[in-house]
């Protein structure tokens, strides 16, 4: 039985079940730190995208799940009002008894799917955001996401999507089929997810990993499958439908709906980090293929993409100096103690970063001991024109946090909704939406903040030119 009759038979079990499969093996779901809307404001911001709301604000999640992700968002955004809508009725009822449980009365769940959702919501929205679930749902069912998406998604608006991508998920689609294959025989989708990752195991096991590119690349991806979590590897290798995109099939499949790039979500992440110096040079190199974009993903072996849209046409404006100084700025960079000129910062994973200015310096060293909260850039540099483009550069190698706010109330206390996230995932949420371990597991910096680990070692040169010794491409998973 080859690939297509097996994702066939799924489909049909599907269609004749009235409940979905995500009723049948609940998803493991999580907090995505780039959801929240203030970050997907300063992302369209810094790229010169429309200028959304950060306060008063509507927040629609399409694939809400059980709310893992809506519930932080509406918990410490008390000024805002949030709406997740999800077919699986049963993760609905564990949102609502979540939500209940919380005391919120600024966000709603509601059980329906993408067809008939325009039904049961009666205004748009400032954020639509969906992750997860683009990639993951037929052809007729995307079309009828879509329509709702340019349906309730208000001018200037901003939606998130994620997808699955190539030139990554040509290799991890030959995985996927292999496991639809392997666990045909399997009834349970659990039973199934389970015997894909003994599968998997035994192939790493099996496999002489020697330094053929090929043998280390294979067994990487067979690994990733061992040591994900099985509703991950359930939904996301066993599904009936998984359709990856080139980056320039998605964009044109946008534009039919009205909906236009802004910006990556994730471009300061290691998961959207690319190098800034490549696709210029492909360009001066007349490298471009079917397109620009297409050949960086190409060379970077891109499996996902977090793309920010909004409807068109809309014209760029550029972010202005005055904009810029009205930011906040927050970093945990410490001065390094092996360096007798006070000239060099290293932040908790490991990067470090040369401070040539005074200025800089003494900022940084002001900043430090705030963190994880932050300071305005206007009060904090006489001369914003001068550290714009230095800032921008820490930004995005993730040095540190440049923010439109401070979001969330921080009058709310974080024990009522942390002890429920620890209770039923081992994780706590923190006000900007970012994700820490269990408190008794909790790895912590010098203020006590959970710090997310980056990627490689970077040694940014601020004031000068930047320098990697040596550097992991932050692309794939």
């Amino acid at each position: 039985m080859n690939v297509t009759q097996v994702a066939e038979l799924l489909r049909e079990s599907e269609c004749t079940s009235t409940r979905t499969p995500y009723d049948e093996l609940p998803y493991r779901s999580l907090p995505i730190e780039w959801t929240a809307p203030e970050r997907l404001a300063l992302a369209s911001l810094l790229h010169g995208g429309p200028r959304s709301p950060l306060e008063g604000y509507r927040v629609l999640e399409l694939g809400c799940a059980d709310g893992a992700n809506l519930l932080p968002l509406a918990y410490y955004r008390r000024y805002a009002t949030f709406v997740g809508i999800d077919s699986a009725s049963s993760q609905i009822e564990v949102a609502n008894s979540r939500k209940t449980a919380l005391g919120l009365n600024n966000l709603d769940f509601i059980c329906t799917d993408f067809a008939t959702a325009s039904q049961k919501l009666s205004s748009q929205f400032d954020y639509i955001i969906s992750h997860g679930v683009f990639s993951w749902i037929p052809h007729n069912v995307r079309d009828a996401f879509l329509k709702l998406c340019s349906q309730y998604l208000r001018s200037g608006g901003l939606l998130y999507l994620n997808y699955n991508t190539y030139p990554g998920w040509n290799v991890r689609g030959m995985v996927r089929g292999f496991l639809l294959a392997q666990t045909a025989g399997e009834v349970s989708l659990k039973a199934r997810g389970q015997l894909a990752q003994e599968v998997a195991a035994k192939v790493v096991s099996s496999l002489t990993i020697g330094e053929h590119p090929y043998a280390q690349l294979i067994a990487n991806e067979f690994r990733f499958v061992c040591e994900n979590h099985v509703s991950y590897v359930a939904h996301e290798y066993l599904a009936a439908d998984n359709h990856p995109y080139w980056r320039s099939e998605f964009l044109a499949l946008m534009r039919q709906y009205g909906l236009h790039y802004v910006a990556d979500a994730d471009f300061n992440y290691a998961s959207g980090r690319i190098p800034e110096e490549l696709a210029p040079r492909l360009e001066k190199e007349q490298i471009t293929g079917r397109t620009i974009d297409d050949t960086v993903d190409l060379l970077c072996y891109r499996q996902l993409h977090s793309p920010i849209l909004t409807k068109g046409p809309w014209t760029k404006q550029p972010l202005s100096v005055e904009e810029f100084a009205n930011l906040r700025i927050a970093s945990c960079l410490v001065p390094c103690a092996s360096d007798s000129e006070g000239r060099m910062f290293e932040h908790p994973s490991g990067y470090q970063v040369e401070a040539k200015d005074e200025v800089m310096r003494a900022a940084l060293k002001k900043l430090q001991p705030l963190w994880p909260g932050g300071h305005a850039i206007g009060k904090l540099f006489q001369d914003v024109s001068q550290v714009m483009d230095d800032l921008q550069l820490l930004q995005r190698n993730g040095l540190i946090e440049l923010r439109c706010i401070e979001p969330g109330d921080f009058t709310v206390s974080r024990t009522f909704l942390n002890s429920l996230e620890d209770e039923v995932g081992g994780y706590m949420t923190t006000p900007y939406h970012t994700r820490e371990v269990a408190s008794s597991d909790l790895d912590t910096n010098s203020s006590g903040t959970h710090v997310r680990p980056g990627v490689g070692q970077w040694r940014e040169s601020v004031n000068g030119d930047a320098r990697r010794v040596p550097a992991t491409p932050g692309v794939g998973q």
